[in-house]
């Protein structure tokens, strides 16, 4: 490959399971040392249309995360992620370099036709951009191609495939990548962004940069001690320690490892995220983080149950949800097994 970059999403995607409440000197603290750890990129939390409170890592404007960015921000680049439709991006501040460098933006397959003049306006305000197919490994080809083609009109920063729900093989590693390689222009990066649910990730980040050609750069997303929605994510320490080893990067381990200690392990002790029973058939069957939590939450339900009521669920309810329509399965599940 010609480059790697690790972008850490701790405080991004870590909000997912702690509702973005780390608090301003964890957040400080935090951005500071994966700088000094030389951490290619560092994603410090969500554009979001709301009010903003401190210590809290969703920003409605760029310049609210301000007090986090040092001043002289050295090799490592800045970014925030931002939900297609979700936000006013007609009211998004110009980038004047003293805060996010880079903007992610998500979509769904749905989104696709209609992307396009999104990424542009953020584009034309000054950042780099990178695209976010969410659930990407599910996408019809047709739509993926559609995408690449936006990406080529634009030329990103970078073009990601995404595992939303946990849900890819090395088979859809490698089928997506071909298409991506074949069609994406050269001068675009190809991300990576797994969910840990099955306790694959740090297998399939290996297996994505083993499918690289020498031409390509790529993003691997990764965080702090795999914190991030449901199963969470690629571990930063453990993908970190690998590159190290392998000669590909040179990573300053201490602040990485300090703030694990210093923050993460106690987080844990409060919020709930990796691996589990539900999370790990939540990744097999690619069902939301959100039903799985409502289902496994419900009285009498034992992991077994939570298998059975899956297989129950429609194709299309998966990876949604509709909790009048979880009662139904729950109820129809529980009086089957009760002998009803």
């Amino acid at each position: 490959m010609k480059s790697l970059q690790v972008l850490d999403c701790t405080l991004r995607d870590g909000a997912q399971a702690n509702g973005a409440n780390f608090g301003k000197n964890a957040i400080k603290d935090i951005i500071d040392n994966l700088s000094a750890a030389k951490m290619d990129i560092i994603e410090c939390g969500f554009l979001k249309e709301c009010e903003y409170e401190e210590g809290k890592t969703y920003y409605p404007q760029p310049s609210c995360a301000k007090p986090y960015i040092p001043a002289s921000k050295g090799s490592s680049i800045y970014a925030a992620l931002m939900d297609f439709g979700r936000y006013d991006v007609d009211s998004l501040e110009e980038n004047d370099g003293t805060t996010f460098d880079l903007i992610r933006i998500s979509f769904f397959e749905k989104d696709v036709p209609n992307v396009e003049p999104f990424i542009k306006k953020v584009k034309d305000k000054g950042y780099k951009v990178s695209i976010q197919p969410m659930d990407t490994f599910s996408y019809e080809e047709k739509n993926i191609l559609q995408i690449i083609e936006v990406a080529n009109r634009l030329h990103p920063e970078a073009l990601s495939m995404v595992d939303t729900y946990s849900l890819a093989t090395k088979d859809d590693i490698a089928r997506v990548y071909k298409i991506y390689e074949e069609h994406l222009s050269k001068d675009i990066k190809i991300g990576f962004h797994s969910h840990n649910n099955q306790l694959n990730s740090f297998a399939l980040a290996e297996f994505f940069l083993e499918q690289i050609v020498p031409e390509r750069s790529v993003i691997v997303d990764a965080s702090l001690y795999g914190m991030g929605r449901g199963g969470g994510n690629l571990n930063t320490e453990l993908f970190a320690e690998y590159l190290n080893r392998r000669g590909i990067k040179s990573y300053d381990m201490k602040p990485i490892l300090d703030m694990i200690d210093v923050y993460l392990t106690e987080f844990k002790k409060h919020y709930e995220w990796g691996y589990s029973m539900a999370m790990m058939y939540a990744g097999i069957y690619g069902v939301h983080v959100f039903t799985t939590a409502y289902l496994e939450n419900k009285p009498g339900v034992t992991s077994y149950d939570l298998k059975c009521m899956f297989e129950m669920l429609d194709e299309h309810k998966k990876k949604r949800y509709d909790y009048d329509y979880l009662d139904e399965i729950y109820e129809a599940y529980m009086k089957r097994k009760n002998g009803g």
